[in-house]
């Protein structure tokens, strides 16, 4: 009889169970929410970006011909201009050159010889007895250039046949001064037993209400034992206000021709 019992007991114990797993169940899935009543939006298997208004925007195709600026370009951009560019240039004139054959215009003289050139359109004036050519730029013979070819002498340096020269010009210019004088001596010609020096001086003067500027090299070889000298020397001069242009125009030229007889 118990042994009945307690089996009975058993049995209610397990079906009270089993009912209250299923009550508990049933009430779980009351509260969980119903997924197919949320309505999800359906998903685009395409989708777009929102479509804007964009300006269009003018492709540029080169220099336009009616193309205007208001503004300056960048400074610091290299230019579009073409490279090269030629620039006008204002005429600058052509000097033609002559040349005069010192073996011709002085054939007794052993000492003068070559040829020199000098501006076509200048005149000519050789004093044979003095041994001197003047090439002047106008009749006026204010912008000359005077030779003085090589002479025998007793002078012993070319700063003694400077100051001669320049007596020859204080007597017409009483106000002639010195800007500027530099000698010097060859120290090879020692080795011969002769003495040879060079000597470049500026003057300055007033002649006839005008400023002249003149230009002196001398030259002199002299030769101890025989106590005597051969002496030659290149004289310009101009306007004060042309002198350079003239010195560099007509000149310096000059100069190189004539002391390329030297060498």
């Amino acid at each position: 009889m118990n042994f009945r019992l307690r089996i009975l007991i058993r049995t209610l114990i397990i079906t009270s169970l089993l009912v209250l797993a299923l009550v508990s169940l049933s009430v779980a899935q009351d509260a969980l929410p119903d997924v197919n009543a949320l309505q999800l939006p359906a998903l685009d298997q395409n989708p777009q970006r929102p479509v804007q208004d964009t300006p269009t925007l003018p492709i540029p195709e080169g220099n336009e011909p009616n193309q205007t600026t208001t503004g300056p370009a960048n400074p610091f951009l290299p230019s579009q201009e073409p490279e090269g560019q030629l620039q006008p240039q204002q005429d600058q004139p052509v000097i033609q050159w002559k040349q005069l054959d010192l073996s011709q215009t002085f054939g007794f003289d052993p000492m003068i010889a070559g040829t020199v050139k000098y501006p076509a359109n200048w005149a000519v004036n050789v004093d044979t007895w003095n041994k001197r050519v003047v090439f002047s730029e106008d009749q006026s013979g204010f912008t000359a250039f005077t030779a003085f070819l090589p002479v025998q002498g007793t002078l012993q340096d070319a700063q003694a046949y400077s100051q001669q020269i320049s007596s020859w010009l204080h007597s017409s210019i009483p106000d002639l001064k010195i800007v500027n004088q530099d000698y010097r001596t060859d120290p090879s010609s020692s080795q011969t037993g002769m003495n040879l020096t060079k000597g470049n001086v500026v003057l300055q003067g007033t002649y006839q209400g005008k400023v002249f500027v003149f230009q002196l090299q001398a030259t002199v070889l002299y030769i101890p034992v025989a106590n005597f000298s051969y002496l030659s020397a290149l004289l310009c001069q101009a306007p004060q206000e042309v002198f350079q242009e003239k010195l560099q125009t007509y000149f310096n030229p000059m100069f190189v021709a004539f002391n390329n007889l030297a060498q």
